[in-house]
């Protein structure tokens, strides 16, 4: 068995496991109690379309929220999420948003067949409306995370750390990393502003 198929059922049977066997995980991969997702992307929106194995999405989640981030909701200014995705693709080319555009189809019963293995990392945040702060955060590489505006265009979540790492699928060597935003807030847990 090759090396990186042998980690990928590593990971099936840890993630699979922690799923149905971890006491407060639920069907989808939420555990409310310790603030968690740990699942199949598809199953972040809480619906299973046609069974477990369909609609499961070709990428991991893991998410974890502060306990004033109400999942799906409204949430109040300094409540944030993190969120860890891991997919696999044949390219990692900027104009494809490093390999997520051209995912490799992945389940609990589909070992990728793909040349790498791509990992995400992002904080999110709910911010104030105070565009003196977001013109300084958005110079730092802050961004919209697309979850709506003040009226004054300041964006209500914003993503201050976004990082990916690509690795060789086969051996799980380390091949590139991208920073595509690392701004420098004032910590989680409290608001950046």
């Amino acid at each position: 068995m090759k090396k990186a198929t042998c980690v990928f059922a590593v990971f099936l049977v840890f993630m699979g496991g922690a799923l149905v066997s971890a006491g407060g995980f639920d069907e989808f991969g939420y555990n409310y109690k310790a603030r968690l997702f740990n699942g199949w992307y598809g199953y972040y929106d809480r619906s299973i379309e046609g069974g477990w194995v369909s609609g499961t999405g070709d990428a991991w989640l893991i998410m974890k929220w502060s306990k004033d981030w109400i999942p799906m909701e409204d949430e109040p200014v300094g409540a944030w999420v993190t969120n860890h995705w891991i997919w696999y693709s044949n390219d990692y080319n900027e104009s494809t948003w490093y390999g997520w555009a051209t995912r490799i189809q992945w389940n609990e019963n589909t070992q990728p067949n793909a040349k790498y293995r791509i990992e995400e990392f992002m904080k999110i945040m709910k911010v104030s409306d105070d565009p003196e702060a977001w013109a300084e955060y958005e110079a730092g590489g802050a961004y919209s995370a697309g979850w709506g505006t003040y009226d004054s265009g300041v964006p209500k979540y914003v993503v201050f750390q976004d990082t990916i790492e690509v690795y060789d699928a086969e051996t799980g060597e380390l091949i590139a990393t991208f920073d595509l935003c690392t701004t420098s807030p004032k910590g989680l847990g409290k608001p950046i502003f």
